[in-house]
């Protein structure tokens, strides 16, 4: 999946537009970025019940 199915999938299920969802993501892609370049550890998170 690319950055534009992402969009449009978002943009599908939260009920928003292509154009916030796209604004959205690029906010997310931007802190995680950030994060690991301050030497941060970064989790994802795909299921609720996933272990901390």
């Amino acid at each position: 999946m690319n950055k534009g199915e992402l969009v449009d999938s978002v943009a599908a299920k939260a009920n928003i537009t292509k154009k916030q969802a796209d604004e959205v993501i690029s906010a997310f892609l931007e802190i995680v970025t950030e994060a690991v370049a301050n030497g941060e550890k970064v989790i994802p998170i795909l299921y609720e019940d996933a272990p901390n």
